[in-house]
């Protein structure tokens, strides 16, 4: 049963716990391609809104040639939000089907997904892919979310995702 699917049908198939170690040292079935970071301040999760796909997303992006999964979320969240971590809390692997698109035809990756705190927010800078950021509750209403609504997202795995 998939977890969710975005608006370009996307799947999020599956959501596995595992040590960092062992995902470096496994062969996994697809690539581990990109990392995602939720991050928690003041009781809030960031997001930044992303220029092109006008919606909310975590932030992240693609793990650069030679680049560990960590450095990836700690460089992207610098990049999309002009936050700074030293470090992050590796979570679990996610696993998605993927539609064709200028990354190639269909295919399943995976996505590292970590975690971090934050005390307080530094200013943040307008950039070629975050139009904007903002500390989200959980619950108040700001729009779309990695293109789901708000209704869509009212089942519970959903929200739990976003918070992880």
């Amino acid at each position: 049963m998939a977890i969710m699917t975005d608006s370009r049908g996307n799947i999020f198939l599956e959501f596995i716990r595992i040590e960092y170690d062992k995902v470096i040292t496994s062969k996994l079935d697809a690539p581990l391609t990109h990392a995602l970071i939720v991050v928690k301040c003041q009781g809030k999760y960031l997001f930044m809104h992303n220029k092109w796909r006008k919606n909310w997303e975590l932030p992240g992006g693609i793990i650069e040639a030679g680049e560990h999964a960590e450095q990836c979320v700690i460089r992207e969240l610098y990049e999309e939000t002009n936050q700074i971590l030293d470090t992050a809390e590796f979570k679990g692997l996610m696993k998605f089907r993927l539609q064709p698109s200028f990354h190639g035809p269909e295919r399943i990756e995976y996505g590292a997904l970590f975690m971090g705190e934050l005390c307080r927010l530094d200013d943040f800078v307008e950039n070629d892919e975050a139009s904007s950021i903002i500390l989200w509750d959980g619950t108040s209403e700001i729009g779309d979310i990695a293109g789901k609504s708000m209704n869509e997202l009212s089942n519970p795995l959903h929200i739990s995702f976003v918070r992880v």
